[in-house]
C-alpha cells in the first residue's frame, strides 16, 4: 500500500497517560525501521525520556517532529481521541509498513486501536486543488 500516512486511533477510554509503558519501545522501532536512529545514543534517551514525561502526566507529547524524511506526530483531534500518525511528505510504502509495525506492537502490548490511512486535510484539499488545475478549460 502506498500511502502519505499512517494513522492510530485510540479509543475514547484510551489516554495518554496508558502510551508511557510503550513509548520507549515504540519510538525505538519507529527509529529503527525508518532508518533515523541518530549516532548519538544520548540524543535517543532524551527524545524517550522527555515524551515519556509528557505521557505520563497525561500531556500530549511531542513525538518525533525532526526534519527528516519520516515523522511520528501526537496530533489533537475533535472528540478528545488519543492519536498519533507516521507521516511523509510523498507517498510511500515504508509509511504503511512501518505504521503496520507499531499496530503490531501495541496489539501485542495490550493497546486497542484502529488504523487510518491518509486522513490529513491539509493534503486532500492540495490534492483536490491541484486535480481542478488539471481540468481542462470549458471551451467558450
Amino acid at each position: 500500500m502506498i500511502v502519505r500516512s499512517g494513522h492510530i486511533v485510540f479509543p475514547k477510554k484510551v489516554r495518554y497517560k496508558d502510551l508511557a509503558r510503550v513509548l520507549p519501545d515504540l519510538m525505538k522501532l519507529f527509529l529503527k525501521e525508518s532508518g533515523q536512529t541518530p549516532e548519538d545514543e544520548a540524543l535517543v534517551r532524551i527524545l524517550i525520556r522527555t515524551n515519556v514525561a509528557d505521557l505520563a502526566a497525561n500531556r500530549k507529547p511531542e513525538g518525533y517532529n525532526r526534519d527528516n524524511k519520516l515523522r511520528l506526530i501526537f496530533p489533537i483531534r475533535k472528540g478528545g481521541e488519543v492519536c498519533l500518525y507516521i507521516y511523509r511528505s510523498s507517498r510511500s510504502e515504508e509509511v504503511a509498513r512501518i505504521t503496520e509495525a507499531i499496530s503490531a506492537l501495541l496489539r501485542h502490548r495490550g493497546l486497542p486501536h484502529k488504523l487510518e490511512w491518509d486522513k490529513m486535510v491539509l493534503y486532500h484539499y492540495k490534492e483536490r486543488r491541484a486535480r481542478r488545475q488539471e481540468a481542462p478549460a470549458p471551451n467558450a
